[in-house]
Formats: structure tokens, C-alpha cells, sequence
């Protein structure tokens, strides 16, 4: 039996700098994964999108005609989405709110919902999924779907070990250090990112964030899901429709209210 994760006394923080970093790296969506939630979705709309982020997933759904809303906590993602509207001539007006998971409070219910890249390890204790889970499926309508990603087992890092950096278009460079544990009680990982910013070579900001990260079994997942009154869930393999595997990192889950 996994054992329970209690509350870290932290949350996963996605500051103006990480979110720099985080676009440069990640400038847009796997192609395999953002099919896979295009056909997820299917034509059950509206959608909202969990933990949005900067829009890599949000957007692209966007442009083909999917009502779709997004949700996430960090108030520069959310900036971050909003300029990425703009600049591919997308109207994001009345579609993005800052909140966390386990409260959402919006102005509709959705006939599906998912949460990407397995961003849903970002909540950790076990009061915490339990009650996103809950918000989730009360703010889905009868029969709609949630699907959404978790981890397995430590992979990289989530705080980079060691130094990495990136270079913006305006040639100032942002760098990232810090380092990461993992909790052998409860399996969860936490650590710390520290990300600097300097321009012409000369240090102007520091910005410190914090990581965690829970990692989960099949069982655990769909016991989580099934205990938020979901009435059916799915584990696959990855984004894939195969059964979960011993070897698997990644896995999505598919639940209907």
C-alpha cells in the first residue's frame, strides 16, 4: 500500500522568471501529446484545461475552434498565455482564471476537462487531490470526462542540478540552479530552483522557487479518482490506450462523472 503524502508546507511556484525559462524551453506542445488530447476530448465541449500554464496546449486547441477555458495559480503563466494570444491573434478574453485546482469557482460547467505534461503531480498531499479532484468533477456536466497525466517514479529533476540557461530573444540570459529530494516516506519530491537574470552580462534579478512533485502507482491513482466519486477510470500506459506496465514513467488517466 503507498503510503499517505501529507502537505510539504510548500507549493510548486511558477514565477515571472521561471515562466521566461519555462517558454524558451518549451516554446510549444508535443505533437504526440496534444494529439492525444485533441482526441481525448473528441468533440465534448466546452473543455477547461487544469494547470494551463503559459497556453502550449490551451492555444493550439484554441485556434482549431475548441471552446476551451483555462485555470492555473501563477499569475505570470497566466501574463505569459494572454501575450501568446496576442501574438497569434487569439482572443483569450474571458476564458482564463487564476486559481488553484482545489478551488475552482467558474462561471460554467464543462463537458470535459484535462490537465497536461503531468502537471497534476504538482499537488501533493492528499487533502489536496482529494479536493481538486472533487472541484474538478462539480465543475464537469453529467457524463463529462477528465483525463490528465502523472508520474510513476522520479525522473529529471524538477529544480536543475547544476546550471542551465537560456537566451532570450533581446540576448539577456536567464539561468537556473538548485537541486531536488525525494521524501522516502511518502515519495514526494521537493526541492528549490534558484533563476537569475542578467543583462549585458551584469546580474539585475533572483527569483527563488520552490518544487514538489508527488509521484504515483496505478492503483494509488485510480483508488484517488475513484474515492472523488468518479464513476468510471481508466489507467493507460502513457498516451497511449495500452494497460499500464511495470517499465511505464508516465501515466494518463481517464475518468467520466
Amino acid at each position: 500500500m503507498e503510503p499517505s503524502a501529507q502537505p510539504t508546507g510548500y507549493r510548486a511556484e511558477y514565477r515571472d522568471l521561471l515562466t521566461q525559462a519555462y517558454d524558451l524551453d518549451k516554446p510549444s506542445a508535443p505533437a504526440d501529446e496534444l494529439a492525444f488530447h485533441l482526441a481525448a476530448i473528441g468533440t465534448a465541449e466546452p473543455v477547461l484545461e487544469v494547470m494551463c500554464g503559459s497556453g502550449r496546449f490551451l492555444l493550439p486547441l484554441l485556434a482549431t475552434g475548441v471552446d476551451v477555458d483555462g485555470v492555473d495559480a501563477s499569475p505570470s503563466m497566466l501574463d505569459a498565455c494572454r501575450e501568446h494570444a496576442r501574438d497569434r491573434g487569439l482572443d483569450v478574453s474571458g476564458r482564463l482564471y487564476e486559481q488553484r485546482a482545489e478551488d475552482l469557482r467558474l462561471r460554467r460547467r464543462y463537458r470535459a476537462a484535462f490537465c497536461a505534461a503531468g502537471s497534476w503531480g504538482l499537488l501533493a498531499g492528499d487533502d489536496e487531490v482529494a479536493r481538486a479532484l472533487a472541484a474538478v468533477r462539480a465543475h464537469l456536466l453529467q457524463g463529462g470526462a477528465f483525463h490528465f497525466e502523472v508520474e510513476t517514479g522520479p525522473g529529471p529533476p524538477g529544480a536543475p542540478d547544476g546550471v542551465l540557461w537560456w537566451t532570450r530573444p533581446d540576448g539577456a540570459v536567464i539561468t537556473a540552479r538548485g537541486g531536488n529530494r525525494i521524501d522516502p516516506v511518502t515519495g514526494l519530491e521537493s526541492g528549490v530552483g534558484i533563476y537569475e537574470l542578467f543583462v549585458d552580462g551584469v546580474l539585475v534579478h533572483t527569483e527563488l522557487n520552490n518544487w514538489v512533485r508527488r509521484f504515483w502507482t496505478p492503483e494509488a491513482i485510480s483508488a484517488a479518482v475513484g474515492a472523488a466519486g468518479f464513476s468510471e477510470v481508466t489507467v493507460r500506459s502513457g498516451h497511449s490506450d495500452a494497460p499500464p506496465g511495470p517499465d511505464d514513467l508516465v501515466l494518463t488517466v481517464h475518468a467520466t462523472r
